[in-house]
Order: C-alpha cells, then structure tokens, then sequence
C-alpha cells in the first residue's frame, strides 16, 4: 500500500500541477507568428515546446499517477544565402525539464536493502531529492528514505557547444552540381531502418529524455565535422561505374574531428556519486549474486566517464557512403571508424566508508582506499563466500568488513568503474531499397517499397557475463564485474541485418477511407559469432542480462490522418523477440489550430523483465505527455 500523504503534500502537489498547466497555456496563447525573411535571402524562425508527462508505472509513482517530466524546448533556426552557391545555417537550442521544480515525488530503485530478507529489496530514493532522510540511523532499522539526488543538471542543459549549438555551418557548392562542401556543426543522417540503427552510425544518440522514443532528428548529437558530397557522373568518372550497372553514383566523405558519446544518466543514489535523470534516467542496477540469488548488501558504485579527447584533429572519426542506383532500387555502401559510443566497465579500485552504513563518505569516521587488485581479492576471496555461506548483516559487517558491530560503527563499500569510451568503432554496410513495381497489392494496386541494410562492425568490445575471478574460479552476475579488466573485456565481431517493407494501406472493408495508412514493418537479426557469456550492456548483470547470440527484433510503424488531416496519429511498436519484451509509442496530433500551434497527447510504454535487453532497462517509464508546440 503507498503511505499516506499529508494535507501539505497535496497542496504542494496541486500546486505543481497549476503551475505545469499555466507553462502549457501560456505557449497556447502566444501568438502566432510566421518565419520572417528579415532581409532577401536571409530567414529566421523557431519553435517553442513544453511537454508535462504524467508517469504511472507503479515501480516510480509506488501506485497511482505522478507528474513525471515537464520537458521543454526553445529552437531558433536561421539560414542565409549571400550567393546561389554558399548557404550558412545556424539552429540553437534551449532545453530540459521542469521536474525538480513541478515534478510529482518519483522514486528510484537503489543499492539492496541490509534489512530486508536475503538483502533482495533495494532501498528507494527520491528522484528529485525531496524527502531525503538521515545517511545514518541503526543498522537494524535503517531509514525509510536514507537516499535523495540532485537533478539540478537536468533543469537546463547549459553546455554551449555540446548541448546548446545544433547547427552553425556553411554550405559551397559547385555552380555545376559537381561537388558540395559543407563545413562547421550538423549532423549527417545514414541508414534507412526505424528504431534500431545499423548504418545511421555518424553520431551518439541522447537518451535522457526519450530515451529510445525520441525523434531521429532531436537524438542524434551533432558534431564540428566537414562532408564532402562529389557527383562522380557530373565528375566524369560515371562512364566507370555504369559499365557494372552503377548509374547516379554519389560519393560522402566525412572528417569529424569532434567525439561525442551517448548522453545518458544512470539514476544512482550513492552519497558522493548521487545523480538523477529523472523517469528516463537509467535504473541503479540489481546487485544480486547469482549463484546464491542474495543481494549484494553494503555494496554501492562510483561512475567516472573515461572517454577520448573531445576535440582530435589527428585521430578524427572518419566516414565514406557511396550512394547510386541499381537494379530498379537506391543501394548504398557504407564505411565508418571512429570511437564507441557505448562504454565499457573496468573496475578501478574502492573507498571502503568506516563508520557508515549507507556509503556516505562526508558521514563517516574515514575512507579507505583500496586499488583495483585489492578490491578484487576481498571480494572476490572473503565477501562472496560469505555470502553464499548465509551471512547476516551482522556477520558481514564483523567478518568481512572488519567493523565493530554491534558496537555501533559500520562500514559499507563504494566499488569505483570506469565507464570507458577508449574503443575504436570498425563498421562497414550497405543498404538497398526498391519500389517493387511488379507487385500491386490490395484494392487500390499500391506497390510496397522494399528495405533492407547490413552492417559488419569488427572488434566490438562486451563486457563478460561469466568472468574468471584471480583465484581462477567463473563468476557470473554482479561479482563478474569486480574482475580486473584484463579478465573482464573481451572483443567479438558482430553482423546485423534487417529487411523491412513501406506500404500505403487500403482496408476493403473501411468504405469511407479517404487516404490510405502508411505502414512500415521491420525484421532485425544481430548476429554475435562465439557471443555467449557476454554482457549486452554492463553494468546491468544481475538477473543473467546476456546478449544472446542471435538477437531479434521486430518494429511496426503505423500512421494514419483523420478529420480532413487534422487529426494525426502515430504508432510505433518494437518487439524483443528473445527477451520477451516490447514497447509502443502512440501519438495524437490535435491540428486544429492552424499552422502555428501544435498539440501533442503521446504514450509511451514498456513491457519487459528488468535488465532483460534494451527494453527491460526502460519497464519503469511509462507515462502519458500532453505537449504544446508553437511554430514561428
């Protein structure tokens, strides 16, 4: 049963709720504007955004419904053209979310509850860092909410050239259409597939708040970059490849100097690393040892990013696309290499926390460090065993971590990773697609449009499922992590395919049907040759989260336009084959107000066991927003 909430609370909370409804209508009742042309050949406009979204899974809101994210957006676009030839563009971006300030009491799952049975509970904490208890109290009878985070980060993104400049560049091209070149801070879309990207490689996605439901266009992270885009036939050069059956053939080459990883945040309550991102923050994970299926109590985690140079002339990530037509379709031909965008964890040492039980260092009597060796031998040759013997708390605390309890000191464990991002990305692929003429389906003869793309990516770094401890004995689950590197990473290669059909649906029996439903269906296999044993994304290892070696995926795409094309709607269906998982994103555009302002109800929802694949780290997410869009 959720507690009871006082008569405070419940204003606080209508408060909030006034308060997210005056941000929609005061974006609602601002005027509508059109993009102006301040002088010839120079035009400006933009977009303003603000979404409140109301979480209902129960693992966040503990029962019932709580405002989950009021996310927002500020887009100021611009382009000018002093010549035919030369374009500049510019596009700035002011975003992130309301929560900390309107946001409902969320909470978050944490590092396993000492008190509980088996040490299988974990401990909740407040998302927004309200409520926050003591870091202390007896060990017997911890707090009910030792933990809180500060998400002040989350309110606005404020880094200039990562998270504010979407777009500063300029465009030269040839008067003969020969060869264009375009230089500064863009992005550059390949890949044809929804959902799951094979090919559409160029740039880090950010996932911290859509996670994998954002639009393609907001996710991808630009980067200063130049491309190069040579029209080999307008070259001369074209005669070479029509001899092969190649026409139209166009080259891109990419230089990116500039790395980006993927932008996420993992929810993690430990005192000293405490971070929030909010409902789409990315759950603390289960510490739980497998063989013995008991928690990992006293036990928290440290994150540090360990990333490349962000700006390197000299080791840049490098593309080439070759883009023509054969066979009555549009094929590519695709190269990349570059870094990760997905880390890695490498254990790098502990702080042992003396004289606290909740990992809280600045409540403590001292901090030991330890360094990774040392970290890994205690673990590994005197805490899981005793853990797996049927240790209590008290006997953990004595035996293992050297505290005097029941006296009334206690101590607890702060394991410290590296996320690191010091891999190189190694991927070649190709794409094709054709209008299959010959094919007329269904009462109006519409031909489908046939996709598919494959992609060979070399030397993908996984960290191991079943990890060899340096008393030579296989661990799997959470202690697998707690290796030394070396033992712990490993390389595989990895082939991916999908093919997918575009179709304009006609349903017979729908006689008042006035334009057709666009529906698009994709089949995804992720091939990991000798990928057994393998982590599809550490640190998320407790519950046997593998990869499998064959991996499928299944996607639906569905949209269809009511009431003369005001009334919009949008379904996006992923399906986890192996895992059992899936999750849906439905949209309903109300544009009933002219071409300015655009009301958005979407739902977002997954169905999947926790840290089982993708899917499964996103179970607790799912939320209904209601958004506004005024276009100017």
């Amino acid at each position: 049963m959720p507690k009871s909430k006082s008569p405070i609370i419940e204003c606080r909370r209508a408060r909030r709720v006034i308060v997210a409804s005056a941000l929609l209508l005061s974006v609602a009742a601002a005027p509508a504007l059109a993009e102006t042309e301040l002088a010839d050949g120079f035009t400006i406009g933009g977009r303003l955004r603000q979404g409140l979204a109301l979480a209902y899974d129960k693992a966040v809101t503990g029962g019932g419904v709580e405002i989950g994210q009021a996310a927002y957006l500020l887009e100021l676009t611009s382009a000018w053209r002093p010549t035919s030839n030369v374009t500049v563009t510019a596009d700035f971006w002011l975003r992130g979310d309301l929560y900390r300030d309107i946001g409902g009491d969320l909470v978050g799952r944490g590092i396993q509850d000492y008190s509980s049975p088996d040490f299988r509970d974990q401990f909740r904490y407040h998302l927004n860092g309200a409520g926050a208890g003591t870091a202390g109290g007896p060990l017997a009878m911890p707090p009910r909410d030792p933990f809180g985070s500060e998400d002040e980060q989350n309110v606005f993104f404020s880094d200039f050239n990562d998270e504010m400049i979407r777009e500063f560049a300029v465009k030269v091209t040839d008067p003969e259409n020969r060869y264009a070149v375009k230089i500064g801070k863009f992005v550059r879309a390949w890949g044809q597939s929804d959902g799951i990207r094979l090919l559409d490689v160029l740039h880090a996605q950010d996932y911290r708040q859509k996670f994998i439901f954002g639009d393609s266009d907001e996710m991808r992270i630009p980067s200063w970059m130049t491309a190069v885009d040579l029209d080999l036939g307008r070259l001369g050069i074209g005669d070479a490849f029509g001899a092969v059956g190649i026409e139209r053939p166009k080259l891109e080459l990419i230089y990116m100097p500039e790395y980006h990883h993927s932008r996420f945040v993992i929810n993690n309550p430990t005192p000293g690393d405490a971070t929030s991102g909010g409902l789409y923050g990315l759950p603390y994970p289960l510490l739980i040892d497998k063989a013995s299926g008991r928690g990992v109590a006293y036990f928290g985690a440290s994150l540090s990013d360990n990333e490349p140079d962000r700006f390197m002339m000299d080791e840049p990530t490098l593309g080439a696309r070759l883009k023509f037509d054969v066979a009555g379709g549009e094929a590519t031909l695709n190269a990349l290499y570059g870094y990760q965008d997905m880390p890695i964890v490498k254990l790098t040492g502990a702080d042992v926390v003396v004289g606290n039980a909740l990992h809280d260092g600045g409540n403590a009597v001292t901090v030991v460090p330890l360094d990774a060796a040392t970290t890994e031998a205690v673990v590994q040759g005197v805490y899981v065993p005793a853990l797996r013997g049927g240790a209590d708390a008290s006997a953990i605390q004595t035996g293992v971590l050297g505290c005097p309890y029941p006296g009334g000191s206690f101590c607890s464990v702060n394991v410290k990773f590296d996320l690191d991002y010091n891999y190189r990305r190694k991927l070649v692929g190709a794409s094709f697609s054709r209008d299959m003429v010959e094919w007329r389906l269904g009462p109006k003869d519409v031909s489908p449009v046939l996709r598919s793309e494959f992609s060979y990516e070399f030397d993908k770094p996984f960290n191991r499922a079943i990890a060899t401890t340096v008393f030579g004995d296989s661990e799997e689950g959470t202690a697998a992590l707690i290796v030394d590197p070396s033992r712990g990473v490993t390389e595989r290669d990895q082939i991916s395919f999908m093919i997918g059909a575009d179709y304009f649906l006609w349903l017979p029996f729908w006689t008042e049907q006035d334009t057709s439903i666009f529906t698009s269906v994709q089949f995804f296999t992720i091939v990991t040759p000798n990928g057994e044993d393998l982590l599809f994304q550490a640190p998320y290892a407790a519950y046997g989260a593998k990869l499998h070696p064959v991996q499928n995926y299944a996607t639906l795409l569905a949209s269809h336009n009511f009431d003369d094309g005001k009334l919009g709607t949008e379904l996006l269906v992923v399906y986890d084959i192996q895992n059992a998982g899936f999750a849906l994103r439905q949209r309903i555009d109300l544009n009933y107000f002219g071409d300015h302002i655009r009301p958005r109800i979407e739902l977002t929802h997954f169905e999947a066991d926790p840290e089982q694949g993708v899917l499964g780290i996103a179970d607790h997410v799912d939320n209904i927003e209601f958004s506004m869009t005024f276009q100017f």
